[in-house]
């Protein structure tokens, strides 16, 4: 399996991916997995994981990223 943009900084970041759900307003720990795994999400759930690693990032005192930068399959 490949290794996505999202899933390093992630890991990056040293949270699970049910930490990254948690984040989110309606993201499943799964959704979270499949977007790791290069499967399609929407954009919806797109931008939910991408302000979900913002947060952290900026917890992390890191630059935000943008969308692109997750390396995310969308419909």
């Amino acid at each position: 399996m490949a290794v996505t943009a999202l899933k390093t900084i992630r890991l990056s970041l040293g949270v699970s991916q049910e930490g990254v759900a948690r984040r989110t307003r309606s993201v499943s720990m799964g959704t979270i997995r499949n977007a790791e795994s290069g499967k399609r999400v929407t954009y919806e759930t797109a931008v939910q994981i991408l302000e979900a690693i913002n947060s952290l990032l900026e917890e992390a005192d890191k630059t935000k990223i943008a969308l692109d930068d997750l390396g995310l399959t969308l419909y």
